[in-house]
């Protein structure tokens, strides 16, 4: 049976049910239009469709003169093209059917014990498939395993440590802070593998020379949700005390809650219900707590790189995201070393990634991880990696069988941006 609901409202209804059930929310003929907004006034009808229809913005609206991604259910979306071409704005069709590309990447069955605990990199997988695997490679000598905090319904978030000698200086990659992003942790997790298992010259340099630190689910309760319940679902899973029309609205967007510049800039970021709600005050989120104090835990100059994993859009942002006026102090070499991860990403299969600050290159946005890192913590060098969507027709639903091409860019993009910031003297001591 074809699911007709309000998308808006899914997540709120499914909220109901045990996480532990397979997932109710299914999306048969759904359609995903990309949506091109060319002045404010266009801006203004875009934003006020779902007044009208039930449509599920699936990117940050930020202004004119930028397309937008777009769900509906496959009743209404005839009534949607006539809007958008009696509002004369242009459109294309990049999914006619979402549930059949979820269905390119299905679920990997749970892991059964130690000796199966090993990731593949050819499927997406579960929180408890990722945390078995992290149980897995903590048995090796060079890992240090943590839990450095609980999210809001008791699951724990877990990082490594991998160091090889004592006197290195760290690079710190968090990623899944976004539910949807399932890409971001596989990335990350694929990445780790690569390092521990490194053979050529430039990856074993990356092991020797550097310690890495890793949160590769920031977010588990809403990993977990997206598995289990709503795949578009991006938030964490904390109730927000406000309820709409569907009943009580759950989860923060916790990459809009870090305490800089909080509040300041973004689209929707004070309505409890909407997917980009940056919370009631900045670092009100057990997840974000924990996060900065596993970052404040180590000594201040050890931390040189912050990368932060997203999906997606094939960016490498810098901070400021709540200003296009105010840059950081080093930002033209920030941006030599941003501009070498692009290069380093473009070599294998050609992916072009852009660079430069998220204000300027993506949207205004304010509270975010990498801002706080740099603006708060110090840290010479922060970016948001926003990762390939395979020319806008996968968006957020990029297939398994991307992971492994995704994890070779990144890969190459690490070794070009490290080597470029160590000739920057980013790792020098102080």
């Amino acid at each position: 049976m074809k699911l007709v609901v309000v998308i808006t409202t899914l997540a709120a209804l499914l909220g109901l049910a045990s996480a532990n059930q397979p997932a109710a929310a299914r999306y048969d003929d759904f359609k995903v239009y990309k949506v091109f907004v060319k002045d404010e006034q266009q801006l203004d009808e875009f934003k006020g469709m779902s007044n009208n229809l039930p449509v599920q913005f699936l990117t940050d609206i930020a202004g004119a003169g930028r397309s937008y991604d777009v769900a509906i259910d496959p009743v209404n979306h005839k009534a949607m093209e006539d809007f958008l071409q009696n509002s004369e704005m242009s459109y294309e069709r990049t999914i006619d059917d979402l549930q059949a590309i979820l269905d390119e990447s299905p679920l990997v069955p749970q892991a059964k014990g130690p000796f199966n605990s090993a990731l593949n990199w050819t499927h997406y997988h579960d929180l408890k498939n990722i945390y078995d695997w992290m149980d897995l490679i903590k048995r090796d000598i060079r890992v240090k395993s943590y839990v450095i905090g609980y999210s809001y319904e008791n699951r724990p978030i877990r990082a490594v440590r991998i160091s090889t000698r004592l006197g290195n200086k760290a690079i710190f990659i968090e990623s899944n802070i976004h539910a949807i992003e399932w890409i971001s942790s596989a990335t990350t997790t694929c990445f780790i593998d690569r390092l521990l298992k490194a053979r050529d010259g430039e990856l074993i340099n990356l092991l020797w020379n550097y310690d890495w630190i890793f949160v590769p689910v920031l977010n588990p309760d809403g990993l977990e949700y997206t598995h289990y319940k709503e795949r578009l679902w991006r938030k964490n899973r904390k109730p927000t005390g406000f309820s709409n029309s569907s009943g009580p609205c759950y989860g923060v967007d916790m990459n809009r809650n870090f305490d800089f510049e909080w509040g300041r800039s973004g689209w929707n970021i004070d309505v409890p219900c909407d997917h980009w709600y940056g919370g009631a005050e900045p670092d009100s989120e057990p997840e974000v707590q924990a996060l900065q104090n596993f970052v404040k835990s180590f000594p201040r100059n050890y931390i040189r790189m912050y990368l932060a994993f997203h999906s997606y859009g094939n960016m490498v942002l810098l901070p400021y995201g709540h200003t296009i006026d105010e840059f950081p102090d080093n930002y033209q070499q920030m941006m030599r070393i941003a501009e070498a991860f692009a290069a380093g990403a473009k070599v294998k299969y050609g992916t072009v990634f852009r660079s430069g600050a998220s204000g300027l290159l993506n949207y205004l946005v304010s509270g975010s991880a990498k801002d706080w890192a740099y603006g708060v913590r110090g840290i010479p060098f922060t970016a948001t990696i926003e990762l390939r969507d395979d020319g806008s027709k996968y968006g957020f639903f990029l297939p398994a069988s991307q992971i492994l091409e995704v994890c070779d860019e990144v890969t190459d993009g690490i070794v070009a941006m490290v080597r470029k910031a160590r000739s920057e003297g980013l790792f020098n001591w102080f």
